[in-house]
């Protein structure tokens, strides 16, 4: 183990040992113009994609074929499969979800024994024998993605989120029948259970060794490893492990760590590390927040904001132009049976996508392939003015030939709240209390905390009880922070015999004993640093989405936009990113650093190309 941690940390680990100038040329790897990019078969990509819940391999009701035709006919480059992970039919409230498959139609790199006793019906497996038909299964995928020029993100490993996510896995000792994994859910993935890991260390040998022939692949070590259970030790032991077993391979791959939901920033990665993703990472922080690794930076799941169009497009579009270079989103229109992505999700779904959709994932990429990419970096300072208090506004730039603009409207991705004041009840009573939240919550009254949930999370309800004497006022404080997602902020109450309700204005005071209402102190960012501003909440019952709190500021007609842009002639494009539409062009001359633009309209987003003719 020893041997293989230190592996990790050997700068230049994907070397050309055992490898041709030529394959090198033509393998998947970093960009060597601009490693903030990609580059496959000789020339730089950029992925752009919309694809299914990472079950196209381990269900067997699946058809990828299908699956990976209708992402080349969107002209889609990019796909994530999980290898070996699977959920139950009822995890995260999602309808049709293709990585929770009917019970025995769940395939792994494992074979069934004879001896019955999996958790949802079948036999039990055995970890010391492979299943041959996993794996012709698993390189047909690969295969046929690479003939329709689809990247493969090969997901290793994936946290489990709870003692029943643990339940599904082969490697839980009640799965299989060697006796391996009598652990907690929270310390599979760490080095704490030796056993545990040298099966896992097989594992991801012999995927490897299995996919060592293709050139669209790459590794992810585990998905969100942050949620918890996963150590760091171990995520840089199976990055070793992955790095040993390819180093003579014709086609080492690229291997990438899940890093964060949003953002954060990276500290003292792995050199084998290449590509760094993120989940929902609305704004695109994390790209800027990590740039100066000189890696992929990677927004590869998204969801959490509703089942519309609108703000997974924009999120697109924002973290391409900030200078990220991966952007998956999770497309729940693929499920078992609808592999042409037109499965009709329920209003419930936890994210979007379909046709239409994917058609304006096509639009950005069509936009962005038109300049030379890799030749750019974020440039902010190229928007010197006009951009207004509704907007956000965006560039990428090769400074003197070619610029890439995006505006779309304010997005208030980060906030948080403390209501303070008292509480008066109708009658004496034990009541609950119940919130609802996305994100973070905690309650206290009098002064006792009755809720506290101060984690990531999506829309969940909480309960407290606690008895109240009516007649006199008792002090609460509620504290909520969000951080990304569908803001969702509830506070309802009951008393035995009576059915839950928002808690009402009459039965809420402030701080000042003043009637009709809790004060609302609001925070710009999650951690009550920066104060934004205050008002009285008659109800907190709040369902926000990712609009913000406050009204944004209105503009009529907007001034014109203000470009730094050197001297000379320029040809300016307008692009409507839903439709794909040039609805202005023109050529403007750049007289003492800067062009002014007329807006054609600013109701949604809008895209900017600026070329020298």
């Amino acid at each position: 183990m020893r041997l293989l941690l230190s592996l990790a940390l050997i700068p230049g680990l994907f070397g050309t040992v055992g490898v041709s100038a030529a394959d090198l040329a033509g393998m998947l790897r970093l960009s060597p113009a601009n490693p903030h990019y990609l580059e496959w078969r000789g020339k730089p990509i950029l992925l752009i994609t919309s694809g299914e819940h990472y079950g196209a391999v381990v269900n067997l009701d699946f058809d990828y074929a299908k699956y990976l035709a209708t992402l080349e006919a969107a002209k889609l480059n990019g796909t994530r499969v999980f290898l070996a992970y699977r959920e139950q039919p009822t995890a995260f409230n999602i309808a049709g979800n293709s990585l929770a498959p009917k019970p025995d139609r769940f395939i792994t790199p494992w074979i069934r024994s004879t001896t019955p006793g999996y958790f949802d019906g079948g036999n039990k497996f055995d970890l010391e024998r492979w299943d041959l038909a996993y794996f012709e299964r698993l390189r047909d995928f690969v295969k046929q993605a690479a003939g329709r020029g689809v990247v493969v993100e090969a997901n290793l490993f994936s946290c489990f989120y709870s003692p029943n996510s643990w339940q599904t896995h082969p490697f839980h000792a009640s799965n299989n029948i060697n006796g391996i994994g009598q652990a907690p859910w929270d310390e599979v993935l760490t080095l704490k259970h030796p056993t545990l890991v040298a099966a896992q260390e097989r594992y991801v040998r012999k995927v490897v060794e299995e996919l060592r022939d293709f050139d669209n692949v790459y590794f992810e070590i585990c998905n969100e490893p942050y949620i918890g259970g996963v150590s760091r030790e171990w995520e840089v032991y199976m990055t070793a492990v992955v790095a040993d077993a390819q180093k003579m391979h014709p086609h080492p791959k690229l291997i990438s760590w899940n890093i964060a939901n949003n953002t954060a920033k990276v500290v003292d990665p792995p050199a084998a590390v290449s590509i760094f993703n993120f989940h929902y990472a609305v704004p695109p922080e994390a790209v800027a927040d990590n740039y100066a690794l000189n890696r992929v930076i990677g927004d590869n799941e998204t969801g959490f904001r509703g089942t519309n169009d609108a703000p997974y497009r924009m999120e697109a579009w924002d973290f391409i132009v900030a200078g990220g270079g991966l952007f998956n989103h999770l497309d729940y229109s693929f499920t078992a049976g609808f592999e042409g992505g037109n499965f009709v999700y329920p209003a419930t779904q936890p994210g979007g996508g379909g046709t239409e959709l994917r058609r304006q994932f096509g639009v950005l990429r069509n936009f962005i392939d038109g300049f030379d990419f890799v030749r750019m970096r974020p440039d902010n300072s190229t928007i010197v003015g006009g951009v207004p208090g509704s907007h956000t506004g965006r560039a990428l730039a090769q400074p003197g030939r070619a610029y890439a603009l995006y505006f779309r409207p304010s997005l208030i991705t980060r906030f948080s709240v403390r209501w303070t004041g008292y509480i008066e009840v109708p009658a004496t009573a034990e009541y609950t209390f119940y919130t609802v939240s996305n994100d973070g919550v905690r309650l206290w009254i009098d002064e006792r905390p009755l809720i506290n949930n101060w984690t990531d999370h999506s829309e969940k309800e909480d309960i407290g009880r606690i008895s109240l004497q009516a007649g006199r006022p008792h002090p609460v404080k509620l504290e909520y922070f969000y951080n990304g997602g569908q803001a969702v902020m509830k506070l309802a109450w009951s008393r035995p015999g009576q059915g839950s309700e928002p808690i009402p204005a009459t039965a809420l005071l402030g701080p000042q004993r003043e009637r009709d209402g809790l004060r609302g102190e609001y925070f710009a960012g999650p951690n009550f640093d920066r104060p934004w501003q205050t008002r009285t909440d008659a109800q907190v019952n709040f369902a926000w989405g990712t609009d913000s709190p406050f009204p944004l500021p209105q503009t009529g007609t907007p001034g014109p936009l203000e470009l730094a842009l050197p001297a000379g002639a320029w040809n300016v494009e307008w692009w409507d990113p839903v439709s794909g539409r040039v609805v202005s062009g023109s050529k403007v001359e750049a007289k003492g650093g800067r062009v002014s633009l007329a807006w054609p309209s600013l109701k949604d987003d809008l895209a900017l190309r600026v070329l020298r003719p």
